[in-house]
C-alpha cells in the first residue's frame, strides 16, 4: 500500500470513499477548497494505482486537527486507516506538533480503538455535534510526549 499526497484527480475517488462512508458526507468542493489551502494536509492509501482510504488535517501553528478519515468498506480490516493514521502521527512529530485532535461519534467504538492503538485519548464530549442521525462526538486527542519532543 502506498500512502502519497492527496491531489485535485483523488477527488472523484475519495468522494466514492466518503459516500460508502459518511451519513452526511462532505462535497467535492469542499475537498477541492481544502486541497487549495496552505494548512490542510491529505493524504490517500493507495492500492492498484487507485485510492481506496484518504484522511484529512489541518495544520495550524503547532495543533493539528484531524477532519475525517475513510476507507471504503471493502478494504476495511486491512490495516488502511491505520496506515494513513501512522503517516499523520509521523508528520505531526517531523513538526514538532504539540498534539493533534478529532471527533468521533460516540457509537463508533471500532474507530475509538484504532486512535486508541495511535495514542490518542479521549478529552471530552462534543453535544450534539453530528446530524443524520444526531449523535455526540468524543473528542480525542494525541499529545507529544517530552520524550518525543526532544529527538
Amino acid at each position: 500500500m502506498l500512502i502519497r499526497d492527496m491531489t485535485a484527480a483523488d477527488v472523484g475517488a475519495v468522494m466514492e470513499i466518503e459516500r460508502a462512508s459518511f451519513s452526511d458526507p462532505w462535497t467535492e468542493n469542499m475537498f477541492l477548497n481544502d486541497l487549495a489551502q496552505e494548512i490542510a494536509v491529505y493524504r490517500v492509501a493507495v492500492e492498484d494505482g487507485r485510492p481506496v482510504g484518504y484522511m484529512g488535517m489541518y495544520h495550524v501553528a503547532d495543533e493539528g486537527h484531524i477532519t475525517n478519515i475513510a476507507v471504503l468498506p471493502v478494504w476495511r480490516g486491512r490495516g488502511v486507516a491505520s496506515a494513513l493514521l501512522q503517516s499523520f502521527v509521523e508528520l505531526a512529530l517531523s513538526r514538532r506538533l504539540v498534539f493533534l485532535t478529532l471527533e468521533v461519534r460516540q457509537s463508533n467504538l471500532g474507530a475509538q480503538a484504532l486512535y486508541r492503538r495511535h495514542g490518542f485519548c479521549p478529552a471530552g464530549v462534543r453535544k450534539n455535534y453530528y446530524r443524520d442521525p444526531v449523535e455526540d462526538a468524543i473528542l480525542m486527542t494525541w499529545k507529544l510526549t517530552e520524550e518525543e519532543s526532544q529527538k
